[in-house]
């Protein structure tokens, strides 16, 4: 397995990974809610941004995807959004909310992230080789931070980023949690 930068060819497997990792049942049910909501415009605009790990025929079966720009992605991701919305009004909606939520970290914490791997590529390392990828990504573009959201059930995800040198920025209870990293 390696980790490499996203190629276009990685677009169906990304969304694959994106669809099998949701734990939401709407998430379950909806391939193309989950991916509008959390893999298609990074695929599609910020491809320069995203690594993969890839199985053995260099399919990828995890990734990591980023925005650097806040700014930028909300622009960008409106169109993605509005189809989101006539699947499910509510979750269409949920970008925006979180955009909110992240409101006053974006000056330290610009970028922000969503990363997924089959269960075939977890538990060895490569989250941490994904992270460290994008990390020295960012840091060479001149990016001074990076977030996430996770949610709130979500304890093994908590320890993976804290060990990985993230921070918690805002409790949200059940909600979720907010983490960062200064670059």
């Amino acid at each position: 397995m390696a980790i490499r930068q996203l190629q276009p060819k990685d677009k169906e497997n990304c969304r694959t990974v994106c669809h099998q990792t949701a734990t939401a049942p709407k998430y379950i049910k909806s391939k193309d809610l989950v991916c509008l909501l959390y893999c298609d415009y990074y695929v599609d605009n910020e491809a320069d941004n995203c690594f993969v790990v890839t199985d053995e025929d260099d399919n990828a079966i995890g990734y990591i995807l980023c925005a650097e720009n806040p700014k930028k992605f909300d622009k960008g991701v409106k169109p993605y959004l509005k189809k989101a919305r006539k699947i499910d009004f509510f979750d269409g909606l949920m970008p925006i909310l979180e955009s909110v939520a992240f409101k006053g970290l974006c000056k330290k914490y610009p970028a922000h992230l969503h990363i997924d791997i089959l269960p075939v590529g977890q538990g060895q390392g490569h989250g941490s080789k994904l992270l460290k990828a994008l990390e020295e990504h960012l840091r060479a573009k001149g990016v001074k931070g990076v977030r996430l959201g996770v949610g709130g059930d979500n304890t093994g995800a908590h320890r993976f980023y804290e060990r990985n040198g993230f921070v918690l920025l805002k409790n949200l209870g059940g909600m979720g949690r907010i983490y960062g990293k200064q670059l």
